[in-house]
């Protein structure tokens, strides 16, 4: 059975995390009641909310594990899990927020703003200069990477190196959308 909009629920069994993303998604509930907002905009909500109510059980495992391990190695893995997983549980409530509140543009509200695409031609020169040094970065790390080869049995090193390939890739993404939206287009 689905929770009604502004349950608060959880369906772990555990009483609520109780930290600042979980209060987030309560004022994203807040937010369809005081807006009205339309039955799709509540059901992404609850869709959010939910899919952060996973992530936040989700945190709760990665985190007894990082607690209860005692290989260093796997303990500093674990945390840079962690780190991504907060990040992403963070923004599932900064859009969730968004959806909900969009049409009063509360700015006590921690939302993911929205979009106005304008043209604006020194952000365009500055997006394409951060590309630049991000594809040379994204180089120069898959040179160090092939470098590490012969220590990829024996260290995390070549891991750590490709997860900052992926968040250069990632960077890139972001630069992309800027520089097109700065475009107008």
């Amino acid at each position: 059975m689905q929770e009604p909009v502004g349950s608060t629920a959880k369906t772990s069994g555990k009483p609520p995390r109780g930290d600042a993303v979980d209060q987030a998604f309560e004022r994203a509930f807040e937010g369809l009641r005081a807006t009205g907002a339309s039955a799709d905009i509540a059901s992404l909500v609850e869709l959010l909310a939910r899919h952060g109510s996973e992530e936040g059980r989700l945190l709760d495992v990665y985190e007894e594990l990082a607690k209860s391990t005692s290989n260093k190695a796997v303990q500093y893995l674990v945390n840079l899990i962690l780190d991504d997983e907060r990040r992403h549980h963070r923004l599932l409530a900064d859009v969730a927020n968004a959806m909900a509140w969009e049409s009063l543009n509360d700015d006590d509200v921690p939302v993911a703003p929205s979009l106005s695409p304008r043209a604006d031609r020194a952000l365009v020169e500055h997006t394409r200069k951060l590309r630049r040094a991000e594809r040379e970065d994204h180089k120069k790390l898959r040179e160090l990477r092939k470098r590490l080869r012969p220590y990829a049995d024996t260290t995390m090193w070549a891991l750590i190196v490709d997860l900052m390939v992926l968040d250069t890739e990632k960077h890139m993404a972001i630069l992309r959308f800027i520089e097109q939206r700065s475009r107008g287009d």
